[in-house]
């Protein structure tokens, strides 16, 4: 795949905006709705596998505004998307990032994180 890292973190963003406005306005059983989160997650693990040397998940600090516990993709390095810093990009349910990855890794995402 021969996407730049700034392409895919706003594709992410701009699908996570999605995700939550569709969620909001039609709920979560919404195929549409369901279609924008696993897309989102599809997008967070293409990033996180071809740019796995400048990404790295923690541990959401904020998992208790969520109904489940999160992890938070991270950029090492800031980068510019859309005129803003980014260092975020979205969270991603622990239990999804459980079905997508192996546990190799996850361990190596997590680890990335560890400077």
């Amino acid at each position: 795949m021969n996407i730049r890292l700034d392409e895919i973190v706003e594709r992410i963003i701009t699908i996570n905006h999605a995700w939550k406005l569709s969620r909001n306005e039609f709920g979560n059983d919404f195929i549409v709705t369901q279609s924008f989160r696993e897309t989102k997650a599809s997008l967070q693990a293409t990033l996180l596998r071809e740019f796995s040397k400048e990404v790295y998940l923690i541990e959401a600090t904020d998992s208790h505004e969520h109904d489940e516990q999160m992890y938070s993709v991270r950029l090492k390095t800031p980068i510019v998307v859309n005129g803003c810093h980014r260092q975020d990009v979205e969270h991603i349910p622990v239990r999804i990032a459980q079905d997508i990855f192996t546990q190799s890794e996850l361990n190596t995402f997590i680890a990335n994180g560890i400077f």
